[in-house]
């Protein structure tokens, strides 16, 4: 399909204006208005309500003779209702105050950055989309300052274009999780491998990129050893050190994405030349830990993760396990390299934590079923961390425990990662949510060992176990 034949998004920066991005979708062919315009309020994985709809200015709309449209903002949500009936729309101009979201969006891994010399912008910060034509295949084109290096998640490359880069994207979900690096104060790479690894980093203080990239790497490749391979033909790390705008702003999170993950952490976080071996250890488990997001749950999920749904934080009921089961891998495809020893000490001290924030938790959190702390989660996560240290803390848990008993019963010819493996197999066949209900039938067609009674028991509050 040629470029001409599908929705393009155009996203521009100009100096002139220097902290907003403007973008414009275009038709293929005039859209029959009215037209529904919306502006993403939550995010994958983010357990929150974060609106980008606030920071949306400037929306214009016209048709194929280039005559101007009736635009409408609705009072409530972030829609705009474009054209009335009889009309055709062919393009749709708005622009997004990036400096303002971040100004205003205190969680640093939710928003979009533009300083001096370099812009990062998250895709669904950004990209507002039109109900009808959010399941189509779409053209991106990335409009920079003269002489600014431009780098796509979607279609990575180092050294990257300068001022102007198309890529393509499958749907408009690809292009929102995706993210976009502009600048010359950006520093690129390409680390090869299978898959390769491209890191895009930005530092406002001193920091070890290179190590960085090469802890980067290695937890790439020994997550994507765990699960036998990778679902994706590259992955990207955008990498940041900021200077905290306040002391209200929140530094020091993560977020996964189909084929990257963005980290933001304040200048003190950031890795120096000869790094303690703790330091190391937990750069390193941080990017396993969100790289293991790529595959869970990005690609094995529990029911309401998809189709998303833009405006309004989804109540999930298994955030325990695309947290806690996320985490549970990390720790042991990284414990699995180890030399036995070392990875059976590196095990126990991580589940030995993990046990310990589940033993501090206030009485109201463990009286709380896994389910009803999934759906506090829902919207609490980060915002109130004991949330989510315990749902992830107890996912773990519960992964390790059915990890052991695989082990035992099969004498130790299978364990988890088989099941898991299979769990990611029968999502990409059946193409839909797994149930919670099923997932001891799904574990025990791939090892032969029923973990229901496990499921269950940590399903329950603390407090009945």
């Amino acid at each position: 399909m040629a470029a001409q034949d599908l929705l393009t998004y155009h996203a521009n920066y100009d100096l002139a204006t220097p902290s907003i991005i403007h973008v414009s979708m275009t038709f293929p062919s005039p859209a029959a208005a009215p037209v529904t315009l919306v502006m993403p309020r939550t995010i994958p994985g983010g357990y929150a309500q974060r609106p980008y709809d606030p920071f949306v200015t400037n929306v214009h709309a016209s048709s194929a003779n280039n005559t101007s449209q009736e635009v409408h903002r609705e009072k409530l949500g972030p829609r705009w209702a474009i054209g009335k009936s009889g009309d055709r729309v062919r393009q749709i101009d708005y622009d997004v105050d990036v400096a303002r979201m971040e100004r205003e969006i205190l969680a640093a891994s939710d928003s979009s950055k533009i300083r001096p010399g370099y812009a990062g912008l998250l895709g669904y910060s950004i990209f507002a989309f039109v109900d009808e034509h959010t399941n189509e295949p779409l053209t991106l084109r990335l409009s920079a300052p003269q002489d600014w290096p431009v780098f796509s998640t979607l279609d990575p490359h180092v050294p990257p274009a300068i001022s102007t880069v198309i890529v393509r994207a499958s749907n408009y979900y690809t292009l929102a999780d995706s993210q976009i690096v502009m600048g010359p104060k950006a520093q690129l790479s390409k680390i090869d491998g299978a898959p390769p690894l491209f890191i895009c980093a930005y530092a406002e203080s001193r920091a070890d990129i290179k190590q960085e990239a090469e802890l980067a790497r290695d937890a790439l490749d020994k997550v994507t050893t765990y699960f036998g391979k990778a679902p994706f033909t590259h992955y990207s790390v955008i990498l940041e050190f900021l200077k905290p705008l306040t002391d209200r702003h929140q530094y020091n999170f993560s977020m996964e994405h189909l084929d990257s993950g963005t980290f933001y952490f304040d200048t003190n976080f950031a890795l120096a030349p000869g790094a303690s071996e703790e330091q190391r250890s937990m750069h390193l488990g941080n990017y396993a830990h969100h790289i293991a997001h790529s595959w869970i749950p990005k690609r094995a999920y529990g029911e309401n993760y998809l189709p998303f749904r833009w405006e309004m934080t989804p109540v999930l009921e298994t955030i325990w396990f695309n947290e806690g089961f996320g985490r549970y891998i990390s720790i042991q495809a990284l414990a699995d390299a180890m030399p036995a020893t070392a990875g059976t000490r590196y095990r126990k001290e991580e589940l030995d934590w993990l046990q310990s924030v589940v033993d501090a938790a206030p009485p109201f959190l463990r009286h709380m079923s896994l389910a009803e702390l999934s759906r506090e989660g829902s919207f609490l996560y980060a915002d109130d961390f004991r949330t989510g240290m315990n749902l992830f803390s107890r996912g773990a848990l519960m992964a390790a425990e059915m990890d052991d008993a695989i082990r035992a019963q099969t004498n130790g010819q299978k364990s988890l990662r088989d099941a898991l493996r299979h769990l990611i197999a029968w999502t990409s066949k059946n193409h839909r949510a797994f149930r919670v209900e099923e997932l001891p039938q799904i574990f025990r067609e791939a090892t032969g060992v029923d973990t229901s009674v496990i499921l269950n028991r940590h399903l329950q509050p603390l407090a009945v176990q």
